[in-house]
């Protein structure tokens, strides 16, 4: 049972983690991992979550309905956390903010470091935003992709993205 709830913890946090400059220490603390129900198949490197998922390690905390976790061969891993909205908050690192976001669907692929926010996403730090329907995420890159998409497909607001930022304040001495 501890194998299982490490296995799929460390994919969640893996995936969620390097995309928003998180708390270095977070991968040092240990995970806590909750849910409704369990299975491992071991055999398929297939993990699934059901009811009321939370993931908690250090500042990084994920919320969903349903969480399947995938490992291949190689140990890279995919995960796909769904709700209404399934979501997740973390720490920024040496800011006091914290990154959160929220879809109906949230995928993630180690291996090219890619995060998907599908239906409704959103994503906040500080006072800056950015919601459409589907938001994709390089953790490599750093770069941000805002899609409207079909709201018929995913669950948006119908072909349109919004973006706020804020403007710098600067220190006055």
């Amino acid at each position: 049972m501890c194998n299982l709830k490490s296995f799929a913890a460390t994919a969640l946090l893996v995936a969620l983690a390097g995309a928003v400059h998180a708390e270095k220490a977070d991968s040092t603390k240990p995970i806590e991992l909750s849910a409704d129900r369990g299975t491992l198949d071991q055999n398929s490197g297939v993990t699934t979550w059901d009811g009321n998922v939370v993931v908690n390690q250090g500042t990084l905390q994920l919320k969903a309905d349903h969480v399947v976790v995938t490992r291949n061969a190689a140990g890279e891993q995919t995960l796909l956390a769904t709700g209404k909205p399934a979501t997740f908050r973390q720490k920024v690192e040496g800011k006091n903010e914290y990154i959160k976001g929220r879809g109906n669907r949230i995928d993630y692929d180690s291996k090219t470091g890619v995060a998907v926010l599908t239906g409704n996403a959103f994503v906040e730090r500080g006072q800056d935003s950015v919601a459409g329907a589907v938001i994709t995420y390089n953790t490599e890159t750093e770069l941000y992709q805002v899609s409207g998409g079909n709201p018929k497909v995913t669950g948006g607001a119908g072909g349109r993205v919004t973006v706020i930022l804020q403007p710098k304040t600067e220190d006055k001495k």
